[in-house]
């Protein structure tokens, strides 16, 4: 009796779920770049704040962390702000331009008016390599797209190099009608069980209430 039932249910849980799993469709390279395309110009038309989180790990033990927040308002006032902690090491940065005017300011310093822009917050470049593209619905947004681009490196190549060989690159991202959602990178490496990994998630939020960017050496922001 009890493995009839266990039977039923599962065939119950398969019939609710597999639906919501059939949903992932394989993408074409050139389909994957120009929906992200599009959704970097729907983003880049809005005010908006941009929350960049980024995490290092060695093995499971964090060995530092990086934090950005980005807020663009009008197509040219833009103010960021960088927090760093590696180890015992702690930084803030902050930029700001508007127009054709840059200020600068390094941790607890004043600000300075700069002939360029100084913000720094380059991400790190993407490894050529065999990628599979898939898209699926987002359950959490009515509208929106998840675009998940994937690759393994399976070439063990020369060994001293295998402390710090990418194993695995995963980036994805959620579309909606405004834009992009939500940007989220994993990479893993190194010598398993120690390797190591790096985690970015980037969550846009569109048209936020208190978005203020002015000359911060006229205000006390």
């Amino acid at each position: 009796m009890k493995i009839a039932l266990l039977s039923i249910f599962a065939a119950a849980f398969l019939a609710v779920t597999y639906p919501v799993l059939a949903q992932t469709e394989p993408l074409l390279e050139g389909d994957y770049n120009t929906a992200f395309a599009k959704s970097l110009e729907a983003s880049a038309a809005r005010n908006r704040r941009v929350l960049t989180i980024e995490t290092f790990y060695s093995g499971s033990q964090v060995v530092g962390s990086r934090k950005i927040v980005s807020d663009f308002a009008g197509p040219d006032a833009k103010r960021i702000h960088v927090t760093e902690e590696f180890g015992d090491k702690r930084s803030n940065k902050d930029s700001v331009q508007i127009g054709q005017q840059f200020f600068c300011r390094d941790g607890k310093k004043g600000w300075k008016k700069s002939a360029k822009d100084c913000a720094s917050v380059g991400a790190l470049a993407i490894p050529n390599g065999e990628y599979k593209y898939s898209v699926e619905n987002d359950p959490k947004l009515a509208s929106g797209k998840i675009y998940v681009r994937r690759a393994t490196y399976a070439d063990a190549g020369l060994t001293k190099r295998d402390a710090a060989r990418l194993k695995l690159i995963e980036i994805r991202f959620v579309a909606g009608d405004d834009g992009i959602v939500e940007y989220t990178e994993t990479r893993r490496g190194g010598i398993e069980p120690n390797g190591w990994s790096s985690t970015q998630v980037t969550r846009y939020e569109y048209d936020p209430t208190d978005l203020n960017v002015r000359d911060p050496t006229k205000e006390n922001l």
